[in-house]
């Protein structure tokens, strides 16, 4: 699929010669309002085929190049941003070139063949930004899947918490349009990984609503914090360790009052993960789904969509699912367990609401082997994961 390029002026004259180089070589689409462009970048933010470079002139009335490129870096960050500009602006373009994040400007007048130069520069160079996002992305999800299935394997308390808030930010990011982002699932996957500096005992009277000491109130508080500081130095993970630090990890403490992102699909990826996390915390004390709801609303701090979208998540959970009894042998990834699975010893493996995954599978049958799972498993069917 060939790329597209974005042309932005406002003389129509100027933007018709400008299509008219390029469209021979290139998709293109010529916008000739800063605002309208914005418009389009946004309808196809998320999409199959963004554009890969923008190209604006300078001067325009409703706001100059460098604050339209501004704007759109923060819609399209991986495009590449190109600004054609006359000696009449000069100044303001070197300033945006010394503050913003354009990967050339272009004098005007400007030839077809230096236009066509500069924007075959530009591609090569999302090519290979895109290459590199898309390969550490990658790496990055392959990595942050199995840190999550390792902690589940450990700890059937953080393993249930993590698929509680996969369970929640999954259904409330598809009914939302942003079941696309990976930062979003990321955040989920990790969000409990704070967990692991609390003694099991401790986690275990949170997690069944047990009053637990000052002392253990303070650590379990903290588990945010701890995950994010774990986080801070991963690439590409900065935006997902502001998330899980600023989670809501007790209904009964004043909530954080993170500052909105101003990247408005981030807002509101923020928001869906943020809300599922305190539909997590309201269940520790009790609290019913709808109830939460209403709480959330009146505090005012969510959009009522991504409220209403995580109860909805939260109601079709909580309803009893159609469930089988199968052996370990029969268990498919992506089932989910309706009843704690325990060892002959009495010891709990895995909690009621957890996923199958191949590592559960593989831990279930060397317990079986060395010591002894009762069996049979009671399992309700493969439901879409996140």
């Amino acid at each position: 699929m060939a790329e597209r390029i974005l042309l932005v002026d406002d003389e129509p004259g100027v933007l018709d010669g400008l299509r008219r180089t390029l469209a021979a070589k290139y998709v293109v689409e010529a916008v000739l309002s800063p605002v309208e462009a914005l418009k389009k970048l946004e309808h196809s933010r998320g999409g199959s085929n963004p554009f890969a470079v923008i190209v604006s002139d300078m001067m325009m009335p409703e706001m100059n190049g460098a604050e339209f490129l501004a704007e759109a870096a923060g819609i399209s960050p991986r495009a590449v941003l190109l600004l054609l500009s006359g000696k009449a602006d000069m100044r303001s373009t070197i300033a945006a070139v010394n503050t913003g994040r354009l990967f050339r400007f272009i004098a005007k007048p400007c030839s077809p063949r230096d236009l066509q130069k500069a924007i075959d520069d530009a591609l090569a160079a999302y090519h290979a930004s895109k290459g590199e996002s898309d390969l550490l992305e990658k790496t990055l999800s392959g990595s942050v899947k199995v840190l999550a299935q390792a902690l589940a394997m450990a700890s059937p308390e953080i393993g249930g918490r993590t698929n509680s808030v996969i369970d929640l930010v999954g259904g409330a990011a598809r009914m939302l349009g942003q079941s696309h982002s990976w930062e979003l699932r990321m955040a989920a996957r990790l969000s409990q990984l704070g967990l692991v500096s609390i003694p099991p005992e401790v986690l275990h009277r949170v997690e069944g609503g047990i009053e637990g000491s000052p002392g253990e109130k303070a650590m379990y508080r903290e588990h945010p914090a701890v995950a994010k500081d774990l986080l801070a130095d991963v690439p590409m993970l900065e935006r997902v360790a502001a998330w899980i630090g600023g989670q809501v990890s007790d209904a009964t403490a004043p909530p954080p009052k993170p500052e909105p992102d101003p990247d408005q699909r981030a807002e509101l990826q923020r928001q869906i993960f943020t809300c599922a996390t305190e539909f997590l915390a309201a269940k520790d004390i009790g609290e019913w789904p709808p109830e939460c709801a209403a709480r959330l609303t009146a505090g005012g701090r969510y959009r009522t969509d991504v409220i209403q979208a995580v109860l909805k998540t939260a109601q079709e959970r909580d309803k009893a699912p159609d469930a089988v009894s199968v052996t370990i042998n029969q268990l498919k990834v992506g089932m989910r367990f309706v009843r704690d699975v325990k060892a002959t010893t009495g010891a709990t493996l895995v909690r009621k609401g957890d996923t199958v995954t191949d590592a559960v599978r593989v831990r279930l049958q060397n317990f079986r082997t060395y010591v002894g799972v009762i069996e049979p498993l009671r399992v309700s069917p493969v439901k879409e994961t996140f």
